[in-house]
């Protein structure tokens, strides 16, 4: 691991776009052109970073996974006669970005980067608490400026515009995506250790993952906890578990209270409870979309349809469901390397013993399981999250004798 001022620059960088990713609003630079990420302004920086800090990184399969896959998408457009798309392209330099960005956090001096997350975090609690209770003038930025759109606009609403359930959307767009972004913090502050500082703050988190009122992520935390309770048991004493329960009672409880205005309303969780999700509208049309994009999957199994974005944009189809959408598009050759981003860290840091790596085991988890229902990996933040988990957990595993929190 690299100390002292040169991997203090690196380290200081990403922690501005980071921030600037996690709580500012993308660039506009006109309606007709897509919004421009932070991290897609800082990319000139780290390459320079990287060029300059080139004989200190660790390169990994990783790195040649997802240039093979920018390779492999620019030949599935090719074949898909979809050469003259240009949004396609796009999704060449998406991997091509995700190679870069997993390189850059490698530089990290992850002891100092970490003095940092509770400072990001208790920014996020703020901002998404003020949009919570509608404090004057917040709403209508989110909705303007981050992507909030019609979430924001039927905020503590239903489609009759009749008060209802909250579902806190933040700076994310989407009360799914704001959900998983919490979930990160919940599992970095996961106190495996018990500290009572970090306790409040991993119960603070779940609050505000409960507070999305997102089933998917409910879905998750409780797959978290049953995978910790069965394999990774030894970890707490039975009264630690017994307080860790307790704690998640009391959170899951607390936000049901705020986000139904002290029960008035129907939570929107709940109907995992009494099985009315299945009849759901949400849960219809995830079916129906699944349905379709299947029977087309059947024609072009090998390597898919390609990117072809343009489908999407005028059917108005959202897949969500990313191993769904990976083998629509680039087929089951696709979906293997997709299946290899989760299989092969799992795979590596599960065969470890050091408590150390359960937070990183638990995000794979996070972000494999969400895409079931969602589309975690083609979310710029949560990409660079999992980039930021995957750089830091394989910094501890080809250094374990270096001093890496």
């Amino acid at each position: 691991m690299m100390s002292g001022p040169t991997a203090k620059i690196p380290t200081f960088l990403g922690v501005f776009l980071i921030f600037a990713s996690l709580c500012l609003p993308a660039l506009a630079i006109g309606e007709q052109y897509p919004s421009i990420h932070w991290f897609d302004i800082g990319l000139p920086f780290m390459l320079l970073l990287l060029f300059m800090n080139r004989s200190k990184f660790y390169l990994n399969w990783f790195h040649a996974l997802s240039l093979l896959m920018a390779i492999y998408v620019g030949f599935t457009i090719l074949i898909q006669g979809h050469a003259s798309t240009i949004s396609d392209y796009f999704e060449i330099y998406k991997w091509l970005k995700f190679g870069v960005v997993l390189l850059f956090f490698s530089l990290f001096d992850f002891n100092l980067f970490k003095k940092f997350v509770p400072i990001l975090f208790l920014m996020l609690v703020l901002i998404n608490l003020a949009h919570f209770f509608n404090f004057p003038g917040i709403n209508k930025l989110l909705e303007n400026q981050y992507n909030g759109g019609i979430q924001l606009q039927f905020f503590g609403k239903n489609s009759l515009g009749e008060p209802a359930v909250k579902r806190m959307v933040g700076t994310m767009g989407n009360p799914n995506i704001n959900a998983l972004l919490f979930s990160f913090f919940s599992i970095f502050f996961l106190p495996i250790h018990f500290q009572p500082k970090r306790f409040f703050l991993f119960l603070t988190a779940l609050t505000m993952v409960f507070l999305c009122q997102s089933r998917t992520a409910l879905i998750v935390v409780l797959g978290l906890f049953t995978y910790l309770a069965i394999f990774k048991s030894q970890i707490w004493t039975r009264r630690q578990w017994l307080q860790i329960l307790i704690g998640l009672s009391i959170s899951y409880l607390l936000a049901w209270m705020l986000a139904t205005s002290f029960f008035k309303y129907s939570a929107y969780s709940s109907s995992l409870l009494d099985g009315t999700a299945l009849y759901s509208g949400s849960v219809r049309g995830r079916f129906e979309t699944w349905s379709l994009l299947g029977q087309q999957i059947n024609e072009y199994p090998i390597f898919g349809h390609g990117p072809y974005k343009r489908y999407f944009y005028l059917n108005h189809i959202y897949a969500e469901n990313e191993y769904i959408l990976m083998t629509w598009r680039y087929g089951l050759l696709g979906l293997l390397v997709y299946l290899l981003l989760y299989w092969i860290p799992f795979s590596q840091f599960s065969r470890t013993k050091n408590p150390r790596f359960i937070p990183f085991i638990l995000l794979i988890l996070l972000i494999s399981i969400s895409a079931l229902t969602n589309n975690p990996f083609t979310e710029r933040n949560i990409e660079v999250l999992f980039c930021l988990a995957l750089a830091w957990a394989y910094q501890r595993l080809t250094k374990p004798d270096a001093k890496i929190s």
